[in-house]
């Protein structure tokens, strides 16, 4: 993946067909946290149910909104052109906050899925099909982020060929 364009109008990315497809079956993951995750207030004292079940309400009809974006931005050829052997993806700053969001979304619900382990100790997790497929999201979203955030932050140069 590159970055081949940078300005204060958007961005421009670079995929081969290998990367779009990686991308795409980690977008395909979300959502993955677990609504009841999400606590109103983490005080001793718990909220009402009423509330935290309005908090849950709200987060279902926000990622309800945040897959069908998903959906759209993966079904819409317009969104990854084809550009010689691979993909071009144009994405303002916003919409690499929003992709940042998801990514770790997916991340975030996959560290969860394998029991919030300690990731210097990753042999202590059980090599199971479905680990080794949290293990996978969980790397590929996390390296997916690196580079979105080295493009924002200016820290990733621009290559063109």
């Amino acid at each position: 993946m590159k970055l081949i364009q940078a300005s204060k109008d958007g961005y421009g990315f670079e995929f081969t067909l290998q990367e779009k497809q990686l991308l795409f079956k980690v977008l395909a993951l979300y959502p993955l946290v677990p609504a009841a995750h999400h606590r109103l207030s983490r005080a001793v004292s718990a909220p009402s149910d009423e509330n935290q079940r309005l908090l849950e309400d709200s987060l279902t009809d926000h990622r309800q909104e945040t897959r069908q974006r998903v959906r759209t931005l993966m079904a819409n050829p317009k969104s990854f052109q084809a550009r010689g052997g691979g993909f071009c993806w144009h994405p303002s700053r916003a919409e690499i906050e929003w992709m940042l969001q998801v990514l770790n979304e997916v991340r975030v619900g996959s560290w969860l899925e394998l029991g919030s382990p300690d990731l210097a100790k990753s042999r202590e997790i059980i090599s199971t099909p479905e680990n080794l497929m949290h293990r996978w999201a969980m790397d590929i979203a996390g390296g997916f982020e690196m580079i979105f955030i080295a493009a924002l932050s200016g820290e990733l140069p621009l290559q063109t060929d």
